[in-house]
Order: C-alpha cells, then sequence, then structure tokens
C-alpha cells in the first residue's frame, strides 16, 4: 500500500470517528435534555424534600435518645399564606381570626407525604400545590380529604396540636387494593382496616384482640381484610398462609385463621389438625393447599406489600392511613372516628 493511500485512509477513519463522536454527543445531549425535563418539579423542591425515607421527628426526644446526633433532617416548613391555601383548599375562605390562623399555620407544618413521596417531607400546602403537576395524581386524592380535616377542626376551636395529631397519624396514605382477599363485613362499609400480617408472628398474635375490639365497637361500619405477609424468618408462616387461604376455598378462612392464631405452636401435624376440628372436607384442603392458584393468592399479597414497602408485621391500613405494629384499639378508634366525621 503507498504511503498516500495509508494516510487517506487515516483520513478517512479520523472524520468516521468524528461523525460518530458528533452524534454520540448529540445523543447524550438530548436525552441528558430530556432527563433534566423529566426531573423538572423534583429539582424546584430540592429546598423542601427531604432525603429521609422516613418522616422526621415531631418532637424534641421523640427518638428516645437525648443527644446530639441527627439522623434525619429537618423537615422545612412552607410560608403560604391563608390567601393562597384558600385556592388550594376552597374551604379556608370561610376561616377568619384565630381559626384561620389555625389552619394556616397546620397546612404549613404538617408533613403531608404519602405513596410518591415516602422518601420526602413536604407540607399540606405543597403537596396541594404539586397534585395537579404529578403524572400520576390518583396517589394523592386523599390530600385534599385531611386538609378539609384541618380546616373543620379549626372551625371547632381545636389547638394546632390537636390539628397536627388529625393529621399526622394518617402518614403515610396507601390506595386501598383489597382484591378478593378475605374479609370480614360489608364491601359498602366507610371504613376498611387492611391488615398484612403473618402467623408465626408474636407481634401479629397480639393485634387480634384489639382488631375484634374495633369489629366489635363499630360494627357494620367496618370491613375488615387480611393480607398474607409471611416472613422468611418464620419457617410455619408460608406453610400456614397456604392452608388458610385452602380453607378459604371452602368458605372457612376465619375460622382456619382464628385457630392459626390461637395455636401455642404450629408444625405441619397443628395444620392438618385445625382443618379437622373445624370441619373441612381435608382431602379437598390437601389439594388447595397445594394448588398454584392459592400459591399465587399468596405472593400476589406479598408482591402488594413489597409494592408499598411494608416491611415489618403487623402492619394495618384504616382507610390506607398506616398504623405499624400491634396498636391498641384507641389508636384505630382516632382514625376511624376523624374519617367518619369527615363524611358527615
Amino acid at each position: 500500500m503507498s504511503q498516500n493511500a495509508t494516510i487517506f485512509g487515516l483520513l478517512g477513519f479520523a472524520v468516521v470517528l468524528g461523525g460518530l463522536g458528533a452524534y454520540g454527543g448529540y445523543t447524550v445531549g438530548y436525552n441528558q435534555a430530556s432527563l433534566e425535563a423529566k426531573v423538572e418539579l423534583a429539582a424546584k423542591d430540592t429546598q423542601i424534600a427531604a432525603a429521609a425515607a422516613a418522616p422526621a421527628p415531631r418532637s424534641k426526644g421523640e427518638d428516645g435518645g437525648g443527644g446530639e446526633k441527627k439522623e434525619k433532617p429537618a423537615f422545612e416548613p412552607t410560608t403560604y399564606t391563608a390567601e393562597e391555601l384558600a385556592a388550594l383548599v376552597p374551604e379556608m375562605a370561610g376561616l377568619s381570626g384565630e381559626a384561620a390562623t389555625k389552619a394556616t399555620y397546620a397546612l404549613n407544618n404538617i408533613v403531608g407525604s404519602c405513596v410518591p413521596c415516602l422518601d420526602q417531607q413536604y407540607s399540606m400546602g405543597k403537596c396541594l400545590e404539586r397534585a395537579p403537576k404529578l403524572l400520576d395524581k390518583s396517589m394523592c386524592a386523599n390530600m385534599p380529604t385531611l386538609a378539609k380535616r384541618v380546616v373543620r377542626l379549626a372551625k371547632q376551636a381545636k389547638s394546632p396540636d390537636e390539628l397536627r395529631t388529625a393529621a399526622e397519624f394518617t402518614q403515610p396514605w396507601i390506595p386501598l387494593d383489597p382484591g378478593k382477599s378475605p374479609s370480614l363485613g360489608r364491601v359498602d362499609a366507610p371504613i376498611t382496616i387492611v391488615e398484612y400480617s403473618d402467623y408465626q408472628c408474636p407481634y401479629c398474635k397480639k393485634a387480634q384482640p384489639n382488631i375484634k375490639a374495633v369489629e366489635a365497637k363499630y360494627g357494620d361500619k367496618v370491613r375488615v381484610v387480611f393480607m398474607n405477609q409471611p416472613l422468611a424468618m418464620h419457617k410455619m408462616a408460608r406453610p400456614a398462609a397456604l392452608a388458610a387461604m385452602a380453607a378459604d376455598k371452602q368458605g372457612k378462612f376465619w375460622e382456619y385463621h382464628d385457630a392459626l392464631f390461637a395455636s401455642e405452636g404450629l408444625d405441619e401435624a397443628r395444620l392438618g389438625a385445625i382443618a379437622k376440628e373445624i370441619g373441612l372436607n381435608v382431602a379437598k384442603w390437601e389439594t388447595d393447599r397445594k394448588s398454584t392458584e392459592v400459591d399465587a393468592a399468596v405472593a400476589a399479597d406479598v408482591a402488594r406489600a413489597e409494592k408499598y414497602k411494608i416491611t415489618s408485621t403487623p402492619t394495618f391500613f384504616v382507610n390506607g392511613y398506616k398504623v405499624k405494629g400491634a396498636q391498641p384499639p384507641d389508636v384505630f378508634a382516632r382514625i376511624i372516628d376523624a374519617e367518619l366525621a369527615d363524611r358527615e
């Protein structure tokens, strides 16, 4: 090959590389611009958004430590005026004097995070301002109800702390999705309690009398839905969940459910004994608990728990409002009473 040919070949190769580089630069620039456009809303809110995965402590000493260590960033309130908030919460327009001051304070200072913002801390006012801009508005649909609750309580001359308590116990809010899961109570009941539970979890067992007390108090106003969340650390949790769902195929889920939680220990022999005790067709029950249909039902519950980052049992959602752990009946009553009042 001649020297000239070699030179022209190298020049041509350089031109090709240059073209590819230019195209690559264009592509990178386009993608970068697209990405920046998608996160523009979040970028505008960086001074308000918190980096923590959970809301910051509400009051001093709440972490029980008493030291100077700060594990979560402080929540930054907003400063909307009463007039600005009235544009977001029409009910504010009817407030004046001390009631308006209290409602304004509450909406600027109460954390209003829900599913899209579990890792952030927005004021209720900021949530209301942001909601119309979000692509998925369904997750924010509950915030106007909470805001109306705050305004209603302000009109009743409740204290700022009472306004905060009435709204903050609801964090975070998750949309209800009972599907075909076993349930007790009217499908159209005004209150739905969804329980994510594990039959080998001692705290789930401890929570059962509390839920029954709530059912007894509110009667047909409450519907209870059970979701399986067998934890990997509990060897018999998943077999028990499969066994209970197989009992559901014969219309005896709750009898089996109650017997599981009443048992002192769980093993294969106990699962079979419960089936006999409550009068199941044991042969059918044995077939059903090994079926792909029952396995898929339990797996669907687990997938739903993972979707909403539910990592511990028991976890309850009262009309979508989270209650974590074996809480006493009055914790549930506080949410239920507020929900019923909102519907009056």
